[in-house]
């Protein structure tokens, strides 16, 4: 990153692979910097997403948006358009940050009826408290969203990049179906050892397990977020409007 131009303006046309000002130079050539095709840092190559082309229903966008982040992150960020007449982005994260609360919530309700008995409280406060988990859960997720995107954004000014808050806060809030998985994985782990508690295939051995598994899972989690988040970011640091 030490040979990108530092601080270009809004304006420049950048090489979407190095970030090197393409100012004026021929669509038909190669980046000076690393020889990419200049025409694959055109801006008409962005599109908006799926979620947001009025010509597809709601639902069948929605979808598709959130399986082409899911499973193809880099091509979605880097055909993603970062300035559209009609941003969607807010709704998408919201919807993703309420689904992945619910399925965190019932994780909740499920540990604590495990948890609640050991700890002598009545096993009648879990569904309470995994209501309670679902809220917090759902606020935790939209602030540390909103947080995440100030973070980027100062960071890469400091370094002289090109990352406008409007365009970090687009890509992370399009990042946020990545929580979907998460919870998902979350919530089966949590569900599949209550089934086997109430089973009585579990010894202590194997809650001792569970929680070695969920922690696991933690941590997993937390590398596969940031994977993902980079990959959006990178896919968007150098994008031309």
């Amino acid at each position: 990153m030490s040979r990108v131009s530092i601080r270009s303006s809004e304006q420049d046309i950048l090489c979407e692979r190095c970030g090197y000002v393409l100012n004026n130079l021929p669509n038909e050539g190669r980046c000076p910097e690393c020889g990419t095709l200049i025409a694959e840092s055109s801006p008409t190559r962005r599109l908006p997403a799926p979620w947001e082309q009025d010509k597809q229903p709601h639902w069948r966008g929605f979808l598709q948006t959130t399986l082409r982040v899911i499973f193809t992150p880099s091509s979605f960020f880097r055909s993603l358009a970062i300035d559209v007449p009609t941003d969607r982005s807010g709704s998408f994260a919201t919807i993703h940050c309420l689904v992945a609360s619910v399925l965190f919530g019932v994780a909740a309700e499920a540990h604590l009826a495990w948890l609640l008995p050991l700890m002598s409280y009545s096993p009648a406060l879990r569904w309470p408290g995994g209501a309670l988990g679902a809220v917090v859960a759902f606020a935790t997720l939209l602030f540390v969203t909103r947080v995440a995107a100030r973070l980027t954004h100062w960071e890469a000014t400091y370094r002289g990049l090109r990352m406008p808050l409007p365009v970090v806060r687009r890509g992370l809030r399009y990042h946020t179906a990545h929580y979907l998985p998460v919870a998902l994985a979350t919530c089966l782990i949590v569900l599949c050892f209550s089934e086997l508690r109430e089973h009585l295939l579990i010894d202590p051995a194997g809650e001792l397990h569970y929680l070695y598994t969920l922690s696991g899972a933690v941590i997993i989690s937390a590398a596969y977020l940031f994977h993902t988040y980079w990959i959006g970011m990178r896919n968007l640091m150098y994008a031309n409007r």
